[in-house]
């Protein structure tokens, strides 16, 4: 195979696109298109395909501190300049780079003209059928989540889905022409838009199944069976949000089902399954302890990592972007403008584990570490070397097993099957659901719930009947059993719907933490509850906490939604 860069020339805008030159961009030098040669043949559209993701990679840092730094779990430093105090403020005003839609607008019309011309190409016969479906369904859900963020962020904006010859000029873009969705709306028009959507799986083109630099592109695509549970998650249609999420769970992903996506446990001593514990027998030594879970962000590609990882993409050392986040994050390799906020660290120092020990392998030495006596934020960052200064390559990690486990445990909640939701999230499927000493497990150490609740975790002893089993969520060990901590448990008398939901709101912070899910979170639980303080409160206390003076103030104005959002025009 020959080693050449390929381009993709967007036709409307003009702009180009470079991407990496491994095997997976190695077709034909007709591929570089040009505006009047393009989108001949499948090699154009697989051009077209990774050229729309290579210019999704410059939105990785805009799209992480957008909704991290706006949120509660994120804090500036002393270096950090204006614009990022503004937003961490909620103070926004004029030109801000971070809050300039631009960048989304002109991807999303990039989106808009690659799907104009996949019809085009169909109707004229240049590639088949199920060729268009898996590309045109990619394209149009990538699509799709881009405007979800827009809408989370902005509140209200133009729905456009024809090619469009400028979008520099946001006013003229909400000029009437285009239907302008709220986030209610927006969310109502994507379902449909999904629903209607020719391929729902996984790509099974060899053109996008193949190795880049080192690295698998399996899960360089976006899920459209995750994006459709959020968006149904969003819509508050619960039974069909746990449906999508329970297929993706559950998927066959070509290797051990028993681990993939089941937040499984594993053997501290061989860092596998991302688990964190103490050496047997060894429990009550806190010297004992082994904490792996951190490592997710930093392992190779291997049957653990898929078994983790749902979408992915990566900045190489060769080609551009580099690793944004490093200039941000890093006290040695970069400006160090953005840390972890007071609140989440106290969140963190604040749990207690199966032995009595208060830590969460989760935070310290994990999602941050103390650098120079300042706490350092290392997911994105956590496979940098200062061995190799130059080599500024790096992961966006964007969707992951965590994650999954955690908007399901929301619909199960919102269906009320609230013991499901609490066995996923404390110590799994099989001692939630068992009976200590019992020989028959028929009906024991599985949920014996319709889909999406079905889930057997059945595994019998030498002396259990029926003998042999070993079923497929036997290894579920729950998502805080496999960082060693204690059960949350529903206290007596309590609103378990009401406990549970307040609980996963916490948990979500701890698991999930800088990973570009915060603030998108905190405005979907203030929409569903209609409770604006859900919002305002956490976002006050981390203000609060630093010892902002501006804390109060922007608690008020964040208990009006309409403070929530960007000002869309502004002076770009």
């Amino acid at each position: 195979m020959k080693h050449r860069c390929a381009y993709y020339i967007i036709p409307v805008l003009f702009l180009a696109a470079m991407v990496s030159c491994e095997k997976f961009f190695d077709v034909e030098p007709k591929d570089l298109l040009l505006p009047d040669n393009h989108f001949r043949d499948k090699y154009d559209a697989d051009a077209a395909v990774r050229g729309i993701y290579g210019k999704l990679l410059y939105l990785a840092d805009k799209y992480v501190i957008l909704n991290e730094l706006r949120a509660d779990l994120m804090d500036v430093t002393a270096n950090a300049d204006h614009h990022l105090r503004q937003l961490n403020l909620h103070e926004v005003s004029g030109y801000n780079p971070y809050a300039d839609p631009r960048p989304f607008f002109s991807l999303i019309n990039d989106c808009n003209d690659v799907l104009h011309n996949f019809n085009i190409m169909l109707d004229d016969l240049k590639f088949s059928r199920e060729e268009y479906n898996q590309r045109y369904s990619d394209i149009a859900t990538l699509r799709s989540w881009l405007y979800l963020q827009l809408a989370v962020h902005y509140g209200h904006v133009p729905y456009i889905t024809e090619p469009v010859d400028k979008v520099e000029n946001i006013q003229a873009i909400t000029d009437g022409s285009y239907p302008i969705l709220s986030i209610e709306e927006m969310v109502d028009t994507l379902v449909k838009t999904m629903e209607s959507l020719p391929y729902h799986s996984l790509y099974t083109d060899p053109s996008f199944i193949t190795t880049i630099d080192g690295y698998s592109t399996r899960i360089m695509f976006i899920d459209k069976e995750m994006f459709m549970g959020d968006l149904y998650l969003w819509q508050g249609n619960y039974l069909q949000a746990a449906s999508y999420y329970k297929t993706v769970m559950e998927r066959d992903i070509g290797q051990n089902n028993y681990d993939s996506y089941k937040c499984c446990y594993g053997d501290v001593y061989t860092l596998t399954k991302f688990n964190s514990g103490y050496v047997r027998y060894y429990y009550m030594d806190e010297n004992s302890s082994l904490n792996n879970w951190g490592t997710m962000f930093s392992v190779p590609q291997s049957t653990d990592y898929f078994g983790e990882w749902i979408w992915v993409l990566y900045f190489s050392e060769n080609y551009p972007p580099a690793n944004p986040f490093l200039n941000y994050f890093s006290r040695t390799a970069g400006n160090y403008l953005l840390r972890p906020s007071q609140v989440v660290i106290d969140t963190w120092d604040a749990q207690v584990q199966r032995n009595g020990f208060v830590k969460d392998f989760r935070g310290e030495g994990s999602s941050y570490r103390m650098v120079g006596g300042e706490p350092q934020i290392m997911k994105f960052i956590a496979d940098y070397s200062p061995l190799d200064p130059f080599d500024r390559s790096g992961q966006w990690f964007l969707w992951r097993t965590g994650q999954l486990h955690l908007r399901f445990m929301e619909a199960a909640n919102q269906e009320g099957k609230y013991k499901l939701a609490m066995a996923l999230l404390n110590a799994g499927i099989r001692p939630t659901y068992d009976v200590p000493g019992a020989t028959d497990i028929t009906y024991l150490q599985r949920t014996n719930l319709p889909f999406p609740f079905n889930f057997d975790a059945r595994f019998s002893g030498a002396n259990q009947v029926p003998l042999g089993l070993r079923d497929l969520w036997h290894r579920n060990t729950g998502l805080r059993g496999r960082v060693y901590l204690a059960n949350v448990e529903v206290p007596e008398y309590t609103d378990s719907l009401t406990f549970i939901k307040e609980t996963l709101i916490s948990e979500c912070a701890m698991e999930l933490a800088f990973e570009g899910h915060r603030w998108s979170d905190l405005v979907r639980w203030s929409i569903h509850e209609n409770n604006p303080a859900i919002l305002a409160d956490r976002i006050y206390a981390k203000l609060q906490r630093a010892g902002y003076p501006e804390a109060e103030t922007v608690r008020s104005k964040l208990m009006v939604r309409e403070n929530w959002f960007l000002p869309l025009y502004a002076d770009y």
